[in-house]
């Protein structure tokens, strides 16, 4: 269309009219989408309404004080006053020629896309998609816009313009306010089933060779502000081949049918959906192919916003991408070293909520460990002084990450840290004595009175979130942990039951020393043994819940044909289902605390959304084999191993008739048995304390809402506890933290994207590469957990609650495991595991199934694809695929 300053611009032009060019008169964003509407993509038609129209709007509502006091404000100053402008933007009225203009319009736009018109009502400030400064997320959009809201929604536009993010932006990045003037696009709302965003280079690592593709269901919006973790796919730019991809979990996506600033713009995601995959490779390729497109067009990488809806594919959005490069993981200013805390992150491979990290890293864990990136780090230096081995930072690290990898054949003792080790033991075990005397030997059911204990802390309205969470998680002062009753306190259990690692490394020496030529598989199944094991007995409890299930045929077919989400409420219309319903309540009483990702007070329970109980109830309803024969193969097992270990014991005739070291083995194994099931018991007990504190978290939300303090669900959680008691006494209110979340989510977001390092400031603590090309196929690094050899077909499983279903003999590979998990392991041939050790949930489960399972392979769940061919070998921890 081409601009002239003598040339008055209409109050109204039309998309397809416009030009880069025109940017200064209609903003970066509708000049862009002209660009490539003209250039044959499929932009929704639209039209817009200009900056000149806007400036003589705000001239005849009278701002020209404020505007004039602008020059020398600060600020805060600058905040005050926008206020007081975008108050006069949304109180004024159009004039007739401009609501005239608007009318002729719509009526043009209805007759072009036919049928009912709803709308999206987007900002396009003439400072906006610049090189250096994007403005993304700063100015307001609203979406399903009727005739009738849409002069509100311009001026909301306009208004946006003075907000307090927007003004603060602008003077973080040197754009005078007067400068800057806002256009408003209306386009054709697209009702978008999946949308998201294009990368034509890696935004993380800088990469130009590569177009990163991110989307998620519904509106892109919940990406944009950090909502929802993305999909995220890495396509090849020579060729478009899709070389990665990393499905997330997509708990929340935007309503459709609200407003962006509505109380309750997000819903969310239903179960069956959050963690199934948003694109097929070739709807990926053709994005990047797109995305491509945009960026020749315009001569520089570009951030491009799509959405797909009936099959098309349209633009929504193409601007310079502003921000690149290998950011690090974190800040290493200090210069420290550290390691993965690899006991949680095995369980929990995303990064912490702010408000989970802030209540976790108190007392003795704030002392000892360091909080990274939304993930635990252990501090190297603090862990040096009590490991009295000669080893390198490289090696010690290995070491603490539960790895042998690059360990010495050899340890060897250091004489001068041996004293001071020694003397931290002694005093560790003069302060532990008592405990751990009294925790020697216990009924499988001591901790029964730690329920009782946290359903008084629910009921006590006098504990808050914190006090809750010290009561039941952090059990007062060292010395009332190591005094009071045993029961009452995880974490003095959970310490107790860390024996298990000394008695395993006598029981390991004694088999090498005294039978060497033992099977490969001898010290797992000798270990391995889950009566009492909570974890496992809740995995028999679905089981039972399933074989009720089959008995009631009605039952079966809701359960099978249907989704979980729905399952619940047509069991409950079902007067058959009462037994099972029954059932069911029963199995909620006692496990409903437990969660996927449950060391995160984010996470939903099992008695929030008992839809994750049914969606594995029906994964043992499309098995077939019987849970009791992997049970009766692993006692037979494990009998067999007696045997063979007594025959090579007896070859002496004095331990024929003495049997002393006979006794000893079955006394070692018998210790580790306990004081594993100790500390998987434990953690049971853990996050039962978590939910009574998720529970109370979730009340004072409730609260908060109601009082306009908050005005959406699970933001909560991206605030620190302190901010919290501050909304709580009124000395902060929501436009004081809404920008804190906003950029909170987006950051969580990032480090969601990541995979964390297993150390920090160490070098060469990574480690031996987890690939590499060997004969036959490519070759996968990890470690032994349950020994055995398997071939089969792969099955890439990253949520057991989506359509997790695995034929008899496929090999389950997944990003880690907890007892959700477990109706899998009933019909997989092995396990493959991103995340695990000996005794992670994996590790355990898989040795009591008598299945292979290697854990701790890097990046599995992206490097292999379901239909995969593998060779899963259990005793060397070595994973072959044999595409």
């Amino acid at each position: 269309m081409g601009t002239s300053a003598a040339v008055r611009f209409p109050d109204v032009v039309w998309l397809e009219q416009l030009r880069r060019d025109d940017a200064p008169v209609v903003g970066g964003k509708a000049a862009n989408l002209g660009e490539l509407a003209a250039n044959g993509l499929r932009v929704p038609p639209g039209f817009v309404i200009t900056a000149p129209a806007y400036r003589r709007f705000l001239a005849a509502c009278g701002a020209e004080r404020e505007l004039a006091l602008l020059a020398s404000a600060t600020v805060s100053e600058s905040e005050e006053v926008g206020g007081l402008i975008a108050g006069r933007l949304q109180a004024a009225a159009f004039s007739g020629d401009l609501e005239a203009a608007i009318a002729a319009a719509w009526t043009e736009l209805a007759r072009r896309c036919g049928g009912d018109l709803v709308v999206a009502v987007r900002s396009s400030a003439t400072a906006e998609d610049l090189e250096t400064a994007s403005f993304a997320g700063q100015h307001g959009t609203y979406y399903y816009v009727s005739r009738s809201a849409l002069p509100a929604m311009i001026r909301s536009c306009w208004a946006s313009l003075w907000s307090r993010e927007a003004i603060s932006y602008r003077a973080t990045h040197g754009v005078e306010h007067a400068s800057v003037l806002m256009a408003v696009i209306v386009q054709q709302m697209i009702p978008a089933e999946i949308s998201g965003v294009a990368f034509t280079m890696n935004p993380v690592t800088g990469a130009t060779d590569e177009i990163v593709v991110e989307s998620s269901w519904g509106m892109g919006a919940g990406i944009v502000d950090g909502r929802v973790t993305p999909d995220r796919y890495v396509v090849e730019r020579a060729g478009f081949q899709l070389k990665q991809r990393r499905v997330a979990e997509k708990r929340f996506r935007v309503s459709t049918t609200l407003r962006r600033d509505a109380v309750n713009r997000v819903v969310q995601v239903p179960l069956s959906q959050q963690r199934a995959e948003t694109l097929g490779d070739e709807q990926v390729v053709r994005i990047a192919r797109l995305a491509a497109r945009a960026e020749r067009h315009f001569g520089a990488p570009q951030d491009v916003e799509w959405a797909l809806s009936g099959g098309e594919l349209y633009v929504l959005q193409s601007r310079p991408v502003t921000a690149t490069g290998n950011r690090p993981y974190c800040r290493n200013e200090a210069g420290g070293k550290y390691v993965l805390f690899k006991p949680l992150f095995e369980n929990f491979t995303e990064p912490l909520t702010p408000l989970t990290a802030n209540l976790f890293m108190q007392g003795a864990i704030a002392a000892s460990f360091r909080l990274i990136g939304g993930r635990v780090y252990q501090d190297l230096a603090r862990a040096r002084h009590v490991v009295p081995l000669r080893l390198t930072d490289a090696q010690l690290a290995q070491l603490l990450y539960l790895s042998g990898a690059g360990l010495p054949d050899r340890l060897r003792l250091s004489l001068a840290r041996l004293p001071g080790s020694l003397l931290f033991i002694a005093a560790l075990t003069l302060l532990f004595a008592n405990l751990f005397a009294r925790t020697a030997h216990l009924p499988a059911d001591f901790m029964d009175v730690f329920r009782r204990r946290a359903e008084a802390v629910d009921g006590d309205d006098r504990l808050g979130v914190v006090e809750s969470w010290r009561s039941l998680l952090l059990g007062g002062s060292w010395l009332q942990m190591v005094t009071a009753p045993v029961g009452h306190h995880v974490m003095a259990v959970n310490s107790s039951s860390m024996r298990y690692m000394a008695w395993m490394a006598v029981l390991k020496l004694a088999l090498q020393r005294w039978a060497p030529d033992l099977p490969a598989d001898a010290l797992g199944v000798l270990t391995a043994g889950g009566e009492g094991v909570l974890s496992v007995e809740a995995g028999r409890g679905v089981r039972d819940l399933a074989d009720s299930a089959r008995k009631l045929p009605a039952v079966r077919a809701v359960l099978v044909e249907g989704v979980p989400e729905e399952a619940l409420e047509r069991l409950q219309a079902l007067p058959s289902a009462a037994p099972f319903l029954s059932q069911l309540e029963g199995f909620l009483a006692k496990y409903g605390h437990r969660a996927l990702r449950e060391f995160e007070l984010r996470s939903p329970r099992w008695e929030e959304e008992p839809s994750q109980v049914l969606a594995m109830v029906r994964n043992y309803l499309l098995v077939e084999s019987a849970p009791a024969g992997h049970e009766r193969k692993l006692a037979d097992r494990r009998a067999e191993v007696v045997r063979e270990i007594n025959e090579r014991l007896e070859r002496r005739p004095l331990e024929r008739l003495l049997g002393l070291r006979r006794r000893l083995v079955g006394r070692l194994a018998e210790r580790v048995r306990y004081y594993a099931r100790m500390r998987e018991n434990s953690r049971f007990y853990w996050v039962m304390g978590a939910h009574v504190t998720r529970r109370k978290i979730l009340r004072l939300e409730s609260r908060l809402i109601a009082s306009g303090k908050l005005r959406v669900r699970d933001d909560i959680f991206f605030l620190e506890w302190p901010e919290i008691e501050q909304l709580e006494r009124g000395e902060l209110g929501w436009l004081d933290v809404q920008q804190r979340i906003a950029e909170r989510r987006r950051e969580f977001v990032r480090l969601s994207k990541l995979s964390p390092p297993r150390t920090i400031g160490i070098e060469s603590g990574e480690p031996v590469p987890a690939t590499a090309i060997g004969e036959g196929g490519v070759v996968l690094n990890g470690q032994t957990a349950s020994p055995g050899r398997c071939e089969g077909v792969a099955r890439v499983i990253l949520d057991p609650a989506h359509n997790a279903q695995l034929l008899p003999g496929e090999v389950l590979v997944a990003p880690y495991t907890d007892p959700a998990w477990t109706p899998l392991f009933l019909t997989a041939g092995a396990a493959v595991v991103e995340v695990g050790s000996f005794l992670s949930h994996a590790g355990t489960v898989a040795r009591e199934y008598g299945l292979p399972c290697v854990v701790d392979v890097a990046n599995c769940c992206s490097l292999i694809r379901s239909g995969d061919r593998l060779e899963v070998d259990g005793d060397t921890g070595v994973v072959r695929v044999l595409r």
